[in-house]
């Protein structure tokens, strides 16, 4: 177990998560904070590493459900039955796993796509194609 395994809840972890990505998400609004196609390829590599794990996250959420709910820790909020919700959950969290899927194949091709990127070297003014 890591040691932010062993300090944090899942809840805990998971809100960091969305916060990170919404710190980077600011961090490279306008290419603020990006230097090279680099950076661009490493942050792909690792949202791809994100990626592949979602759908083993959300088996095993939908799994959680369904052992509450069979074990009867589960109810409707007005005391019906939740068997719909349930299923309504399990149903989306499969979508969403499927979506994961989606995802990180094609972050797979964009980390792929920018591997032979490199900066361009400067050429000064007299190589710009539109100096007269």
């Amino acid at each position: 177990m890591t040691e932010l395994a062993s300090t944090l809840t899942p809840c805990e972890i998971a809100s960091q998560a969305a916060h990170a990505i919404s710190v980077l998400n600011e961090l490279t609004h306008g290419g603020g904070e990006l230097s090279n196609s680099s950076d661009v390829r490493a942050i792909v590599g690792s949202l791809e590493l994100i990626g592949q794990s979602l759908p083993q996250l959300y088996e095993q959420l939908a799994r959680f459900l369904v052992v509450q709910h069979e074990d009867g820790q589960l109810t409707h909020e007005a005391g019906r039955d939740a068997d719909d919700e349930v299923t309504e959950a399990i149903e989306a969290l499969a979508a969403a796993g499927q979506a994961a899927d989606m995802m990180t194949a094609a972050l797979t091709e964009a980390r792929a796509a920018t591997q032979s990127l490199t900066p361009a070297r400067h050429r000064g003014w007299e190589g710009r194609p539109d100096a007269d």
